[in-house]
């Protein structure tokens, strides 16, 4: 069986990025067997260890666009408030489904294990990140269809 969807920063929006995965991934749960990091830098500033504690168990509960971030909302099992996953696909990242038991590949970043299939964020030149950080989402601007946006505080923000 192949990949069932690739995603890449160079093949597709992010918005249609977020709307593939979003079929694929809510309402599955990562299993306890593996959240294997290949590639901590990616994690920066999270440490492999908190993403396995954080993550294992939890379910996808949305996931969602913020400029070129994608956030994942997760329930865990270790609290009642809900976890955000932060990705950036970089210049080259790519996230997809591949089943369980095949090998990763050579560039695959992080994997999450969902049963029969494995969750995989492949990055070749290492800009992507995928991590617990929320820090960079607080720099960013509104979105164009925010409610909040309007003629005249867009005229304001530009003086």
């Amino acid at each position: 069986m192949a990949q069932q969807f690739v995603a890449g920063a160079g093949a597709l929006g992010v918005e249609q990025v977020l709307h593939a995965l979003e079929t694929l991934l809510v309402g599955r749960e990562l299993r306890a067997r593996d959240v294997e990091v290949r590639r901590a830098k990616v994690l920066s500033p999270t440490t492999p260890a908190e993403l396995k504690r954080k993550l294992v168990g939890a379910k996808f509960l949305s996931l969602e666009r913020r400029g070129k971030f994608l956030l994942f909302t997760l329930r865990t099992k270790s609290g009642p408030q809900p976890v955000l996953l932060v990705g950036h696909l970089g210049m080259t990242g790519r996230m997809y489904l591949q089943p369980g038991g095949q090998p990763l590949p050579k560039h695959a970043a992080v994997s999450l294990d969902l049963g029969r299939h494995i969750f995989v964020f492949e990055d070749t030149r290492y800009f992507g990140r995928l991590n617990l950080d929320l820090r960079p989402l607080e720099a960013l601007g509104p979105e164009p269809w925010d409610d909040g946006l309007t003629a005249e505080g867009f005229r304001l923000a530009l003086q």
